[in-house]
Formats: C-alpha cells, structure tokens, sequence
C-alpha cells in the first residue's frame, strides 16, 4: 500500500505527469517523485524547460558512458557479452526513462544542480565590454604556469559539459565518488536484468557485474569535475583569489564555477553547496552569501541577473523587489545566516527538528 494514498489520489486527479512515478512513491520522498515526474513526462507533452532537458542530458550522457564502460569491461566475459552485443543500441538510459525511481535524491539533486551550472556557463565568451577583458587578464596571470595549466584545465572540462549531444550520447561521468558509485550500480542494474533474463542463469551474471563494476569503481577520478578542477585554479592564485575586484571580474566574465569557487574561499564553504544555493536556495539565501561577501545593492541585482537562466522566477520585478530588500538586510543578519549554512544540513535538520518538537 502507497504510504501516501491521498497525496497520490488529488496529484493524479490534478493532472501533474506524474502516473508511472506513482507506482513507487511509498519508497521515495514525495519532493522527489515530483521532480522525478517533471523529469520523465509521460503524457506526451514537451516541456520548454533549459533545466530539465539539461539535467536529463546530464543523467543520460553519464550512465551512457558507464554502460559503453561495463559492455568494454564484459567483452572477455563470454556469455555476457554475447548477450549484450545483440542488444547494440544504450539499455541504461530507456530503463531508467521507463522506471524513474531507480534514481535516488541526492544523485537526482546533484545533476540538477550541474545542469544549471551548464546554463550558465553557456553565458561565457561573453563579456560586458572590453575594459572587463583588460581586466581579467590582469586578475588572472598568464605568467604563473600553475595558474595557467589549472585555467586550461577547468576550460577543457567545462567545454566538455557544453558540448552538445542527445541523451544516450556519452557524456564523461565526472562526479563525486558517492554519486559514480550509484551510477556504476544502477548501469550494472539495468544490463544484468537483460543478461539474467536472456540467460537465465542469476549467480554468474551478478559475479561478473560486481567485478566490472569494481574495477570501473576503483578507476574513478572526481578531481577531473569542473568544480573540483576552479578549486584548484583558486588554490593556485593564493593570496590573489582575496583580491576585491576578483569576484566582481569572474561574475562579469560569465565565470560562474570560478566565481562560486572564489566566494566559496572567502566564506569558508563548500564549492558544490554554494552553487547549490545560488541556483536553487532561498533567495533571502542568495542575498545573505552577497552580503556577507561585502557586495553592494548593484553587486546583489548583477548576480540575480547571472542565475536568470536558471531562476525563471527572476523577473524584472522580481530583481527589482529583491534590491529593495537587500537594502535593509543587517550584516549581522546575514553572516548569522551564512554561519548556519556552514554546519552540516543533517546537523541542522535533526537540531531544527527537536527545537520544534519541544517548543513550548
């Protein structure tokens, strides 16, 4: 029985795509079915949605590039691999499209958040003037090699996420350790399903799985993502990456991973969380990291306009209502913020939770 039986009965009946979905909700939060439902419509209805074609390119391109992986890591599995070359065209992708729940939400929630990344760094090459060019090349020395190399380094990976290319085109599965794991295990999934029931044999296939996938598991670099790779250009400039007129030149510049990456530095947090935050965080969020980085009114409406491509809410009187309220927004109020977002969130959660349940 379906944990939320009347959420299921009033969502369906108002329509949202969410009917295949549904069918697995008691084991997923209901956040995520929902996200999941916008992800893999089922109603024959195109969404003119940048972020969710992004995100489904994102998911599709990496489990493609595993499954290319496994079928190369089973060739000298005979029987295996007999199976899956009469089965040539990507098996990942489809199965995941048809069984939606397969995705859990952390992994869900970290492509999203690379996708959005990718839109905005679709902006790029595209400066505000001249003047800010000048001023990058002096922010950003071309004499330091080290500089250099991490700056040719993060260009290569995030041309790799621009390119362009369908779903079940291979994309570099270029991720944190823990969502690669998940990756590798739901693509060794979905092919042994193929495998057992062409075979019918269980033990041997999952055996011959479990050793690809450990070897895939054992090969993985997350130093290669763009994210990791703007930390390191950012470690390279040391003292450089405090400059004042940094910050101001990476977001002009369209240089959102370098950008998060230097704000990151100054407020003591993760990289990966703070562009989390600055795509899909609150925005009294959004104005509380400006703040406490020392930006101004105009530096704050800049920003807003830079996460337009994936904040569709950010109309002009929307940007215009939010520059009035960073206006009476404390310095104090807002480092008490950023404070908060430092602590672990299932440290926050759990805090928060028994703060509410024995108040009073």
């Amino acid at each position: 029985m379906s944990a939320y039986p009347t959420l299921a009965g009033s969502t369906q009946a108002d329509c949202w795509p969410m009917t295949r979905v549904m069918a697995g909700l008691s084991a997923v939060p209901v956040g995520h079915a929902i996200d999941l439902a916008f992800l893999f419509p089922l109603d024959g209805r195109e969404r003119n949605d940048a972020l969710t074609a992004e995100t489904r390119r994102h998911l599709g391109g990496c489990l493609t590039a595993i499954e290319i992986a496994f079928r190369a890591a089973l060739q000298d599995e005979a029987p295996v691999a007999v199976i899956l070359d009469a089965w040539p065209d990507p098996l990942c992708w489809p199965t995941i499209c048809a069984q939606p729940t397969m995705l859990g939400p952390s992994l869900l929630a970290h492509m999203q958040m690379r996708a959005g990344i990718g839109l905005l760094l679709r902006q790029s090459g595209c400066p505000d003037s001249e003047r800010t060019v000048e001023e990058a090349d002096s922010a950003l020395p071309a004499d330091d090699p080290a500089v250099g190399d991490a700056l040719s380094a993060l260009a290569l990976a995030e041309g790799r996420w621009l390119m362009a290319g369908g779903e079940d085109q291979p994309l570099r599965p270029d991720v944190p350790a823990e969502f690669f794991a998940e990756l590798v295990w739901t693509a060794a999934a979905c092919l042994a399903a193929v495998v057992q029931r062409a075979s019918g044999t269980d033990d041997a296939v999952i055996a011959a799985f479990e050793r690809a996938g450990e070897a895939l598991l054992r090969r993985h670099d997350e130093a290669v993502s763009p994210i990791s790779i703007a930390d390191v250009v950012v470690r390279q400039l040391g003292d450089r990456a405090d400059g004042p007129e940094l910050l101001a030149v990476a977001l002009t510049q369209r240089r959102f991973l370098l950008f998060t990456a230097l704000a990151a530095r100054r407020l003591r947090m993760e990289s990966a969380q703070l562009a989390d935050i600055l795509l899909f965080g609150p925005l009294d969020q959004v104005a509380a990291l400006n703040r406490s980085l020392g930006g101004t009114a105009s530096d704050h409406v800049h920003l807003l306009l830079a996460l337009r491509p994936v904040r569709a809410g950010l109309t002009d009187a929307a940007v215009v209502a939010q520059a009035e309220h960073y206006q009476s927004l404390p310095a104090i109020q807002a480092d008490a913020t950023v404070s908060a977002l430092r602590t672990p969130a299932a440290f926050r959660a759990k805090l928060d939770h028994l703060r509410r349940v024995t108040a009073g």
